[in-house]
């Protein structure tokens, strides 16, 4: 298979977990600016999930910039991380159904803590197929911001039992070291 049918997939399941989650947000019960005012957390929640997709989504693509070659462990790597991402719709909306909930904050970091070890095995199941692609494996092979990211996702989580709110804001804060793409592959890829 090439990369470019695996990164159609993804580029296809993606948007259709992002429209699942628009569907999960049910519309206000008065159509006037206090009902939306009304719903505002549920707003919020739809936002901070809509966009940490996005920035998943925007980083796979960065990271296939330089591949050349997939296999069989790439592609059920990749299968991995798309699985949890298709449970960011379901973790926001039991966020929704009660935001003063502790198990709703603590199970969206948790699969955000998923979503960070499946891309941790999408990245090196790619080093490992293209080991001929040293600028891929240079990029590649040590990620420091892949751990610091886990690390703060499990501060996240502690931080929960005595914060149950700072769940999905944290995880979000901590996702926002992702709006920037890796560098490295950015700085390669223009050299190609």
């Amino acid at each position: 298979m090439k990369k470019n049918r695996l990164e159609a997939f993804t580029d296809a399941i993606i948007p259709i977990i992002m429209t699942v989650l628009v569907l999960e947000l049910g519309a206000p019960k008065s159509y006037s600016w206090q009902g939306l005012w009304r719903i505002r957390e549920e707003l919020m929640s739809y936002a901070i999930s809509f966009f940490l997709l996005a920035i998943v989504w925007g980083n796979h693509h960065h990271m296939f910039l330089l591949v050349k070659t997939i296999d069989g462990f790439v592609i059920w790597s990749n299968t991995l991380l798309l699985f949890f991402l298709s449970f960011v719709p379901f973790a926001t909306a039991i966020v929704d159904a009660d935001h003063q909930n502790l198990f709703g904050s603590q199970l969206y970091t948790l699969l955000f803590i998923a979503i960070n070890l499946s891309w941790n095995l999408l990245r090196v199941s790619l080093v490992r197929a293209n080991r001929t692609v040293p600028v891929l494996v240079a990029a590649l092979k040590r990620d420091p911001k892949s751990i610091y990211t886990l690390v703060a996702f499990v501060l996240v989580f502690l931080v929960s039992f005595y914060w149950h709110e700072f769940g999905m804001i944290g995880t979000f804060i901590v996702m926002l070291l992702w709006v920037m793409p890796y560098r490295k592959i950015e700085r390669a890829a223009k050299r190609i």
